[in-house]
């Protein structure tokens, strides 16, 4: 029987990571799309959608349902919301940027869930670590600052000394290399490497 998302908030609450992965995996692509849509900015999509989910695991009772037990027409309504605020702050138009497809890509639970029993969690950290061994200094500080830490975008380009920009691109492409070493040996790589990544953050939080 599958799980209400009540039911996954209650159990996120107490902690539950798997809980947790069930929500995002449920909701990410179909959110992902919606924002992008919006904002046509993939870089402004990402930290919106990781803004959500960051909040989604430490208070996850800010989140409504409907009376069958789920919250996705609130979902879709908060991030409505969080766009136009990220317009207001930005006061101008965002640049629209060029998307892969495979950032659009379905992928279904019953999938990911299979990806996700088959490996072991510590091989693919394993995996992500030696990627980041190999790149540049700023990129090591980038991932530190916006994945391990939780900065904001220019909360990092302060700390580096460097622009928004940099801070995007940087990201974006340590991200790239970790999905392209993770790719060979398993499917669907970004959904997983995206969720290792979340999981990352929870645990230096705990």
């Amino acid at each position: 029987m599958n799980k209400t998302d009540l039911m996954l908030l209650k159990k996120i609450r107490n902690g539950d990571q798997n809980a947790f992965s069930a929500l995002y995996q449920r909701y990410y692509d179909s959110l992902y799309k919606m924002v992008f849509i919006r904002t046509r900015d993939k870089y402004c999509t990402e930290e919106l959608l990781q803004n959500l989910w960051l909040k989604v695991f430490e208070n996850p009772e800010f989140v409504q349902v409907d009376e069958t037990g789920y919250a996705r027409k609130y979902f879709f309504r908060y991030m409505h919301f969080r766009v136009i605020d990220a317009f207001k702050a930005d006061n101008k138009s965002l640049k629209t940027s060029e998307i892969a497809e495979e950032s659009l890509e379905e992928i279904s639970a019953t999938e990911y869930f299979q990806i996700f029993e088959e490996n072991d969690i510590q091989e693919l950290f394993r995996l992500i670590k030696e990627v980041l061994y190999e790149v540049s200094d700023t990129e090591q500080k980038v991932y530190d600052l916006r994945i391990r830490q939780n900065k904001s975008v220019k909360e990092t380009a302060q700390l580096l000394g460097v622009t928004d920009k940099t801070v995007h691109n940087k990201l974006n492409s340590v991200l790239t290399k970790i999905r392209n070493q993770v790719e060979p040996r398993y499917k669907s790589s970004k959904n997983v490497v995206d969720m290792l990544i979340y999981i990352e953050i929870f645990s230096n939080l705990n």
